[in-house]
């Protein structure tokens, strides 16, 4: 697999990409709960679990270009921190 740094927009796309996923696994989530025809509810457990597998994914790859680090709580602050302060000087 090709490990190359993403560019900074590149790696902005890839992070909304991350972020959208998550808000859709949380609303398929409430919308599970709240269906009460059993067509639906087993529709909506098949999506959540493609969705799932997306986030998974999205963020495989972030994690091998070392965009993120769960493992590793003060290096991924420090990561953050440094990400923010490129955010800002691109304003």
């Amino acid at each position: 697999m090709d490990t190359q740094p993403l560019s900074y927009k590149d790696q902005h796309i890839a992070t909304g990409m991350l972020f959208e996923v998550k808000a859709v696994i949380k609303d398929l989530a409430a919308a599970i709960t709240e269906s009460s025809s059993d067509e639906i509810h087993t529709f909506l457990t098949a999506e959540s679990k493609m969705t799932i597998a997306q986030h998974q994914q999205i963020y495989g790859f972030l994690q091998t270009r070392g965009i993120y680090d769960a493992y590793n709580i003060p290096a991924q602050l420090q990561k953050d921190i440094g990400y923010a302060k490129r955010a800002l000087n691109q304003i």
